[in-house]
């Protein structure tokens, strides 16, 4: 476990990072996601976010940035991911968080505060409101509590599968 009091330092992912991010993404759902994991939607948002010179003009899609802790070229200890979002009933826009991750072998430092600050320093800097949430079976607690300590709340959320489980893609 990183026990150190170095910096949790955040910055913006970029080409460079994709290896990296595309693990701390993999290891995010293979401890969080209740969904199965579509690469290709993952790919597809990777690329947007780090390739966003290859969006074409006209694409109106999701735009994002990811915040990553770690140099270039070694394991990145953390990893938060948001995109620009609407809500059904509205045109208005606000922040959405994807993912909010740190490495298990940086558990003990502070880079999920790190990572949430980065959060809210992007309120500011884009002037929209964020949304952000825990959906999670994984030290579910103390995650809220982390939460509750850093950000005004608002809610909850709840999620319920059925008894017979059925293939998202039967639902079509």
């Amino acid at each position: 476990m990183d026990e150190t009091n170095a910096p949790s330092m955040v910055r913006i992912a970029g080409p460079q990072d994709y290896d990296e991010v595309w693990r701390l993404l993999m290891a995010s759902h293979a401890e969080n996601g209740i969904f199965p994991l579509a690469e290709d939607k993952v790919r597809w948002f990777v690329n947007r976010i780090l390739y966003p010179e290859t969006i074409p003009a006209n694409d109106t899609g999701t735009r994002g940035v990811m915040g990553v802790i770690g140099p270039v070229g070694v394991a990145l200890e953390a990893i938060v991911f948001i995109v620009i979002g609407t809500f059904w009933y509205s045109g208005d826009k606000h922040l959405e968080e994807m993912t909010v991750f740190v490495d298990p072998n940086h558990r003990r430092s502070g880079h999920a505060v790190a990572l949430l600050n980065w959060m809210k320093a992007q309120v500011e800097l884009t002037g929209l409101p964020l949304m952000t949430g825990i959906l999670s079976n994984h030290r579910t607690e103390a995650k809220c509590r982390l939460y509750q300590r850093q950000l005004p709340k608002m809610g909850e959320f709840y999620f319920v599968r059925p008894k017979l489980s059925v293939p998202s893609s039967a639902v079509n």
